[in-house]
């Protein structure tokens, strides 16, 4: 970005991407204010004081309109529902962290995106390039914030990209974008598929001939959704035939979805000139990403898996197939999307014994699960709860999955320390029971 020195700046949340965009834009010169809903009081002291000495102004407690006095431009967190009054009133430019980001880097970014999949995938493309003899940073929605990357060294930069931070794109336009899967989810924001989808795309809609789009040929929203970009088309499937596929034997983490994951992340690789021995070789050690039906003890016999990262019910349909032929004791709930539980209940029925239900959907889960007639349910009040519940309930063989359905923020900052206050807990009772 030009003249950033001469810009005032005003940036919605004060969460980690939030403060990543002050600190850059601040030392890059620009006039930088950040405004966020919380008080004094709940952020760090330590926080509020390196914004200062960095001569960033802090408006905390609300949003006064006086903010959008003589501001140039607008940047908002993905957290930050561009409903929001003041920004309904705003005449600047609004624009997320990863297009501040974009106009800032100079190397070329891979985006991915995709209702599932997205950490796995992204993760596993820095691997394989990095085994190929490439410089790689790994951020966006996973890790550090886009904006933080120093790309002065580096052979590509690896972006996982929600819809969120899509949603206020202008001029973003990665050199290879990545669509895994879409499914209905984050509705209470975007309120419809069609909404939802015209976020995802953003992803390629910049793209041109000279860039290249890799998809999931097996997903029919996708192959529809990608029918309008211009970028190089290269469609990946698990079953079609003339398409390049992987035999599922050769990967290490399990799962149709996994395969899925690793042909995008194998077809970039290939992009990227990395040669099918070393991407062979990655994917047979490749062992997942943390939160994502990821094993974390046997206790008597049980096998407990954190899961935390299945925010939506089709990421937790996907880990449910996983264990098909196990008998499966399931800690569902959270924060409620307000999606179609139906597909969910029909897996829960066919494949799962015992349901323990946490979290701010408890009542609506169990309302629907008992409305099709599954009725073993048990109600847990805290995550350790549930674990000890889990515990009496499974027995030798049997499989502990904390595959949620739903969002964290009703009880946790994060997925992250939900599915650490899991395995924590299991691996408490891990010490007291082998």
């Amino acid at each position: 970005m030009n003249n950033l020195a001469d810009k005032n700046i005003l940036i919605f949340g004060l969460a980690r991407s939030g403060l990543a965009a002050a600190k850059k834009l601040a030392l890059l010169g620009a006039r930088v204010t950040i405004t966020d809903i919380k008080k004094d009081s709940d952020v760090e002291p330590e926080t509020i004081r390196h914004l200062k000495d960095l001569g960033v102004r802090c408006e905390l407690g609300g949003h006064p309109e006086s903010l959008l006095q003589g501001v140039d431009l607008i940047v908002v967190s993905p957290g930050i529902y561009l409903d929001l009054p003041i920004l309904q009133k705003a005449t600047a430019p609004i624009i997320s962290e990863i297009e501040l980001a974009f106009q800032i880097l100079k190397k070329p970014i891979i985006a991915v995106t995709g209702t599932n999949g997205k950490t796995t995938t992204t993760t596993l493309i820095g691997e394989l390039l990095r085994a190929g003899g490439n410089k790689v940073a790994v951020a966006g929605n996973i890790g550090n914030p886009l904006v933080e990357v120093d790309d002065t060294n580096l052979d590509y930069v690896v972006a996982e990209i929600s819809s969120y931070q899509l949603e206020t794109t202008k001029k973003f336009k990665p050199f290879i974008s990545v669509v895994l899967n879409i499914q209905p989810d984050h509705l209470e924001r975007h309120k419809t598929m069609a909404e939802y989808i015209k976020q995802k795309a953003k992803v390629f809609a910049q793209q041109t001939s000279d860039d290249y789009l890799v998809y999931n040929l097996d997903d029919p929203q996708v192959e529809k959704m990608v029918k309008a970009a211009k970028a190089k088309p290269v469609p990946f499937s698990k079953d079609k035939k003339g398409i390049v596929t992987l035999d599922p034997a050769g990967i290490k983490i399990p799962g149709r979805h996994n395969l899925e994951n690793a042909l995008a992340a194998a077809s970039v690789a290939k992009l990227c000139n990395v040669d099918e021995k070393i991407i062979a070789k990655v994917l047979k050690a490749f062992p997942g990403v943390e939160h994502r039906i990821e094993f974390v003890r046997a206790i008597n016999g049980v096998k407990f898996y954190n899961d935390s990262k299945a925010t939506n019910p089709d990421s937790t349909l996907v880990a449910i197939e996983t264990f098909i032929g196990k008998r499966i004791v399931l800690i569902l709930g959270g924060k409620d999307k307000g999606v179609s539980l139906e597909q969910l209940v029909k897996a829960v029925k066919k494949n799962v014994a015992e349901v323990i239900l946490i979290g701010q959907a408890t009542k609506r889960f169990k309302q629907v699960l008992a409305a099709k007639g599954f009725k073993a349910i048990l109600l847990a009040k805290t995550m350790p709860d549930a674990v000890k519940k889990s515990l009496e309930l499974a027995r030798q063989g049997d499989v502990v999955l904390l595959s949620p359905a739903c969002a964290s923020f009703d009880m946790f900052s994060n997925f992250e320390e939900r599915g650490r206050l899991f395995k924590q807990t299991v691996l408490q009772y891990a010490s007291t029971k082998n």
